[in-house]
């Protein structure tokens, strides 16, 4: 019977489900586990408030892919579908991921398919709805290259770049996964007996591929702002340190995760314990897959190990340490990818055991993992709900102020109280660093009472709050929710939100 080509296509989607449907729905499920309530409900967080209806900043931070994707990517910030999209982009690339080193324990396979999707960081980039999605692909592209190149197949040095350069066009920091996951590459050879001098022009080969990706993506960003008369990103790029000393900060502040909660990667003692478990293991199955192997080869084994770090905190060699956070440190998630190589297969007798603790290791992190993803976004409500319920009350009070009319315009004087949870005392969230300005800043008043609470009164501007820092009769009056915090001084209602200086 002659198969058409509808017949093979849906013979190869079969085929590919039944190879890695593992990885695939365990990424699902843990991902709807972990982010199902950001994903079911419109919860505003920092940048995601003023970006309802765009993609933020594209072209002018060197993003040209991301405004690409606004033409199959609609610039509004839908949680339901672009949350189920972004899952789907990262199942995908665990599913990639799975294949590229081989790994065959199913444990392994389920459990990695779990911390890739409910890592810290990709719970931040989850409250940033309105670019979650690109993101999530320019994750997959990325998966995508290095698969490519690793493959050996015809066109690579050409495809893989070119996937790799489009990546950064999105997000240029998910580069590192691009750059850990050759490393990881090296170490899986020289760990199933391949020779020093072979794995070397290897990984001379994955360098040369990692840096014609930023050549490329390099000349897409002169060319496209000469084009359009856009700045290149000058302020972003670290011109000010060496690169040994960057190298050095990189270094540090991989440890400073591990060890020191930066990031909020791992938030605790008992996170840290679980992590330095599963290091343990993996370090003794890879000793025990080395032993009586030649010098050359355990050298470059060496320099491999000592460069990954590196490898997942590569940005800080290219970035500017003030546009490093923890949504563009999601690489640091490579590690379980390492432990997971070194772990997997045939080995001595010692293997079973290692890789049974490991497992129990791995599915410990992937709890605490999915506990933080729901305090995160249970906290991140309960600051919305706040913040816009404090905002209702004073808008209540400015349409009852005496002399408001249509020509009025809001002047927020202060720093607005800042929304508390007990939450704050449970969970590391000051060390979970995110790029914008939190909700209860007053900087986001305008846009929530805009977005939110559908009332469009014009704010006044800087020059005319800082207009009033002398004004006797605002020093007199008392701060915000008490009787007189809100009066109309001249053509301004003025709410008087603390003692201090600064406007919404």
């Amino acid at each position: 019977m002659h198969q058409t080509s509808a017949d093979r296509a849906l013979a190869a989607v079969g085929g590919w489900l039944r190879a890695d449907r593992l990885p695939f729905f365990s990424a699902l499920l843990f991902g709807l586990l972990a982010h199902g309530f950001q994903l079911l409900n419109k919860i505003p967080v920092d940048d995601d408030l003023p970006n309802m209806w765009n993609k933020g900043a594209t072209t002018v931070s060197g993003r040209y892919g991301l405004e690409l994707l606004r033409l199959v990517m609609p610039d509004v910030s839908m949680p339901w579908l672009w949350g189920l999209l972004s899952l789907l982009f990262l199942a995908l690339a665990v599913c990639l991921v799975v294949r590229l080193f081989s790994i065959e324990s199913r444990a392994l396979q389920l459990l990695l398919a779990g911390v890739f999707v409910c890592f810290p960081a990709e719970t931040g980039t989850l409250a940033y709805m309105f670019t979650a999605a690109p993101y999530a692909l320019a994750l997959l592209l990325t998966v995508l290259g290095v698969s490519v190149f690793a493959a050996g197949r015809r066109g690579r040095w050409l495809l893989a770049p070119l996937l790799l350069a489009f990546s950064c066009s999105v997000y240029q920091g998910y580069f590192a996964f691009a750059a850990s996951f050759c490393v990881i590459l090296m170490v899986r050879r020289l760990a199933e007996g391949g020779d020093a001098r072979t794995v070397l022009s290897e990984g001379l080969r994955l360098l040369g591929m990692l840096l014609l990706s930023l050549a490329v993506y390099g000349l897409a960003i002169l060319t496209a702002s000469r084009l359009l008369g856009l700045p290149l990103l000058d302020e972003a790029v670290n011109s000010r340190q060496s690169l040994p000393l960057r190298a050095a900060v990189a270094y540090s502040a991989w440890l400073k995760t591990l060890f020191k909660g930066y990031f909020a990667y791992v938030p605790s003692l008992p996170a840290l314990l679980c992590h330095l478990l599963l290091i343990g293991c993996a370090g003794a199955a890879l000793v025990l897959r080395v032993k009586g192997r030649p010098l050359p080869d355990l050298l470059l084994l060496g320099l491999c190990l000592f460069l990954f770090p590196l490898s997942c905190y590569c940005l800080y060699l290219l970035a500017d340490n003030g546009y490093i956070h923890s949504l563009a440190l999601y690489p640091f998630a490579s590690l379980y990818v390492l432990c997971a190589v070194l772990l997997d297969g045939d080995g001595p007798r010692f293997a079973l055991p290692l890789r049974r603790l490991s497992s129990l290791a791995l599915a410990l992190i992937l709890f605490g993992q999915v506990v933080f993803a729901n305090a995160f976004t249970l906290r991140a409500k309960l600051q919305y709900e706040q913040t816009r319920a404090m905002y209702t009350a004073i808008l209540a009070q400015v349409f009852d102020t005496e002399g408001f009319d249509e020509h009025s315009r809001l002047a927020l004087i202060g720093d607005a109280p800042a929304a508390r949870t007990e939450l704050d005392g449970t969970f590391p969230f000051a060390q979970f660093q995110l790029p914008g300005v939190n909700i209860t800043d007053p900087l986001q008043a305008e846009p929530l009472i805009r977005n939110y609470l559908g009332c469009d009164i014009p704010f006044a501007d800087e020059a005319e709050c800082a207009a009033l820092a002398d004004d006797a009769e605002l020093a007199a009056m008392p701060v915000w929710p008490y009787a007189g915090s809100v009066k109309k001084l001249g053509d301004l209602i003025v709410v008087k939100l603390s003692s201090g200086e600064g406007r919404a």
